[in-house]
């Protein structure tokens, strides 16, 4: 086992490694310049790549074939035409090049295992093409860990803090691509990540996009008469292209500048329809506090929706941490201040912290090193899952002794408790532990069933401790010598939260349709492990082509199946099975997710004893322009239904609300539909974040009342049902079987929040009030003198006389039970069923239920 200690930041616009070194971390300095920094750059010439300032440079001079930002579009199926080389390369591959870039700076070392940071609102599709980068760029042991987590450490650890105990602080994560905020709790021994919020494509980038589309361009179009605006966006133009790359090179210079002074210009000569133009655009720090406003407000209300959620006021914020190069905009910390009212520290440099973290956190991960080096590939296979997951080790190397050893791996004690819990055949072995640095001898001890340890600590040091055992002849067993380490004077975090929920689809046949069931809920801490035990909802002959899907989804669990994300998709055909699954067999599902969100998944088929494996790492997602349209479209005119119906209300506060939504929507409603396949920028993905965000908000404030009214509705049904159940004259046993199914549900479909599915029980109550009331014999006699009343007019009119005619014999004998059948007869002559409900499509579903 080796301690990883290397952290990279692998930012949007600029990159950076550090190591842990005993008491402290040492970020590596970039041998260009000499500065902490890599720009997130890569160049391509036709004879070489250029990596870092170098391609920055180049950027001048050769914009279409310079590439930047990508780390927004990981996890896409984007990918980036280089005209130099005659390639398209896609976000991986250009991250790769980045970290390949960053380990040359650690110098005399193999980067073979580092702890990599993403931002904490990364999908699990994101984060697995994370991982793929650095398998591409050699690091065999990636791990993940969240950017505001990494601040976190960084600031707690490289500063003095008082009375922490139970106090809650807020790090707000302001980078070049992507904003973070995240709610910590901390106390004397570790911290918490209770709740965060996020948008991936709100970050320095838009800041630049917006000082090109409000100020920059507008004033090209003043100084040339032409009309420049829309070509400088659209990809397919070859002719702007290069205008656009450096345009928004020289606006992030710009921006840079104005959090120093007050104005600036920006001059450059460009050539447009053959002529040279020289072009200087003053720029004034009041004019990007205009045009920055809307989205330095937007990170504002992430901020305080984390701590409405989490019932938190100002007073409950013990401080504000910044991380990230734009909170170096003097109008964050003047709107912060004055919208928040939270003491803002500045106690740690934002542009470090992140990699300072992540050293940190990898001084507390361990690896299993290989003496064989391996090839760097794109899938992730078994070993390389049971060394991400190797967290608290248990370690077997004989098969008669298994040692499970338990201890914390930051203290902030002079000694530090360690356990191990011994199974197998351990009579007469002994062990022994030693401090690395000679400071301490356990002596031999005999191996129980339960050993206690505690291991004094070297203040403000990386203890490094090893566990020997010894057979019963006093030898060695080198295969059971367990290394590990205990960070003193350090914090640690409890475990990562998990961003978002992950579900399994199943069916749900009452209602012929498919619902969520959550695995792991969001904010629980990885790793984490669940089995569920489902049921096959259809039998599967061996060999045919029907078939058990297990869809696994990233997103709400109380939202539809269609609206979260697949990230793990798995079908078992009837070809698959070595016999047939019969209907209600017993299907047994085993998750893993580790820390960086690799997902594995076992499904054992007892009927068949047939078992499946499989890991889950997804790395492109699609958004086609259509349908992100097609949303918008919805979603704007569900908002408008909504307004009207709270305005009926004469609900203010809800009007109000919608009014903002409505007003966001109207903000991006022209670009947006207006927007090309074609189109270069991040808009589309930007477009689709924002109404991600608006849709769920909306559904969680309107869905609210809308729920309320629903089970209202449901409620006043229930009773309705109950009395007409107690009035039947048939099948009273079954049809309370069947109110009582429903009513034992009512717990879980309620929390669920969700409409489709409180809608489907209303569905269901009424079915069953229909039933019920036709097995009254009252309202038998309702149907039959109606539907005898109309007899003249049935299509089937001899056929519909002669039922009536038998039903009428049936009636004077007061033989019910007749009378009934042939009243449920004449319905279905008259309304092709015998209820006038809507029946049920035809329903394949997922095969888990």
């Amino acid at each position: 086992m080796k301690t990883v200690k290397i952290g990279i930041d692998l930012g949007t616009t600029n990159s950076l490694i550090g190591k842990f070194e005993g008491e402290r971390v040492q970020i590596f300095k970039n041998p260009v310049g000499f500065r902490d920094t890599l720009p997130s750059v890569v160049a391509f010439r036709p004879d070489r790549t250029l990596i870092g300032d170098k391609a920055k440079e180049f950027l001048t001079k050769d914009p279409v074939n310079v590439f930047s930002s990508f780390k927004r579009k990981m996890g896409t199926e984007e990918k980036f035409y280089v005209t130099n080389i005659d390639q398209n390369m896609t976000p991986i591959e250009l991250s790769s090049m980045i970290l390949k870039e960053l380990c040359k700076f650690v110098k005399d070392e193999d980067v073979s295992a580092a702890v990599i940071t993403i931002p904490a609102s990364f999908d699990s599709m994101q984060s697995a093409a994370t991982i793929k980068a650095a398998h591409l760029a050699g690091i065999k042991h990636p791990f993940l860990l969240q950017e505001p987590i990494a601040a976190s450490l960084a600031f707690f650890n490289e500063t003095k803090v008082d009375d922490l105990d139970g106090k809650h602080w807020l790090v707000y994560d302001f980078g070049g691509g992507t904003f973070d905020v995240a709610l910590v709790k901390a106390d004397d021994s570790s911290l918490k990540i209770v709740d965060h919020q996020g948008n991936n494509f709100l970050g320095g980038i838009d800041l630049d996009n917006l000082m090109l589309k409000e100020l920059i361009i507008p004033q090209l179009e003043k100084i040339t008469g032409l009309s420049i605006m829309e070509n400088v966006f659209d990809n397919n133009n070859r002719q702007y292209e290069k205008m656009y790359f450096m345009l928004a090179y020289l606006a992030e210079e710009a921006k840079k500048e104005l959090s120093q002074m007050e104005e600036t210009s920006i001059d450059t000569e460009l050539e447009l329809n053959g002529q040279f133009y020289d072009i200087s655009i003053p720029i004034t720090r009041s004019q990007l506090d205009t045009i920055f406003r809307d989205k330095i407000d937007e990170t504002i209300h992430l901020t305080k929706l984390v701590m409405e959620n989490n019932r938190l006021s100002a007073l409950d914020i013990s401080a504000l941490i910044l991380v990230g190069g734009s909170t170096y905009l003097p109008q964050v910390k003047s709107q912060l201040t004055e919208q928040l009212g939270i003491t803002i520290n500045h106690k740690i440099d934002p542009t470090t912290a992140v990699a300072v973290g992540a050293a940190y956190y990898a001084a507390n991960k361990t690896y299993i090193a290989s003496d064989e080096p391996k090839a760097p590939k794109d899938e992730i296979d078994d070993d390389d899952i049971k060394a991400l997951l190797d967290d608290e080790s248990t370690l077997s190397a004989q098969p008669s002794i298994e040692i499970e050893y338990s201890y914390n791996k930051t203290s902030r004690d002079a000694e530090e408790v360690l356990i191990m819990r011994v199974e197998g055949t351990y009579e007469g072995h002994s062990y022994r532990i030693t401090r690395k640095d000679g400071g301490y001898d356990s002596g031999i001890s005999n191996l129980k069933s339960k050993v206690t340890e505690f291991l004094p600590l070297m203040t403000s040091f990386n203890n490094i401790f090893e566990c020997q055992i010894y057979d019963t002849s006093g030898k060695e067993v080198p295969e059971l010598t367990k290394q590990f380490d205990i960070l003193h004077g350090k914090f640690a975090i409890e475990g990562q939260p998990l961003p978002h929920d992950i579900c399994l689809e199943v069916d749900d046949l009452e209602n012929s349709t498919t619902k969520m069931n959550a695995i792991f809920e969001r904010n629980a801490l990885l790793p984490l492990k669940r089995t569920l035990y489902k049921e096959a909802s259809k039998t599967i002959t061996k060999g045919s082509k029907e078939s058990i899907l297990i869809n696994i989804l990233e997103g709400d669990q109380y939202s539809r199946p269609t609206s979260n994300t697949t990230i793990g998709f798995l079908e078992i055909e009837g070809s698959n099975l070595t016999s047939d699954i019969i209907k209600g067999s017993d299907i047994e599902i085993e998750f893993h997710i580790d820390e960086s969100r690799v997902l594995t998944v076992n499904i054992y088929i007892v009927m068949t004893q047939q078992e499946f494996k499989s890991v889950f790492n997804l790395s492109e997602k699609k958004i086609n322009i259509s349908r992100l349209k097609e949303q918008f479209t919805t979603l704007e005119s569900d908002l408008f239904k909504s307004l009207r119906d709270f305005k009926m209300r004469e609900d203010d506060i809800m009007v109000m609300k919608i009014e903002y939504f409505l007003k966001e929507l109207r903000n991006i409603k022209s670009e947006l539909l207006s927007l090309k396949e074609s189109d270069r920028s991040d808009r589309k993905y930007i477009f689709a974040e924002k109404l991600s965000q608006i849709s769920k908000e909306s559904d969680k404030m309107g869905g609210n009342e809308t729920i309320a009214l629903l089970i209202e509705e449901y409620l006043k049904l229930k009773d309705n049902v109950w009395v007409n159940i107690q009035g039947a004259d048939f099948e009273k046993d079954s049809l309370v079987t069947q109110f009582k199914k429903i009513e034992t549900t009512e717990e879980s479909f309620m929390k669920s929040k969700n409409v489709s599915i409180i809608n489907a029980k209303i569905d269901a109550l009424e079915n069953l009030d229909w039933n019920a009331r036709m097995n009254s014999i009252g309202t038998l006699m309702y149907y039959f003198v109606m539907l005898k009343g109309h007899s003249a007019e049935a299509s089937n009119k001899k056929e519909m006389e002669y039922v009536i005619k038998v039903a009428e014999q049936a009636k004077e004998k007061e033989n019910y039970a007749e009378f009934r059948k042939n009243v449920h007869y004449m319905l279905n002559l008259a309304f092709g069923s015998s209820s006038p409900q809507k029946q049920m499509p035809n329903f394949k579903g997922t095969g888990i239920g």
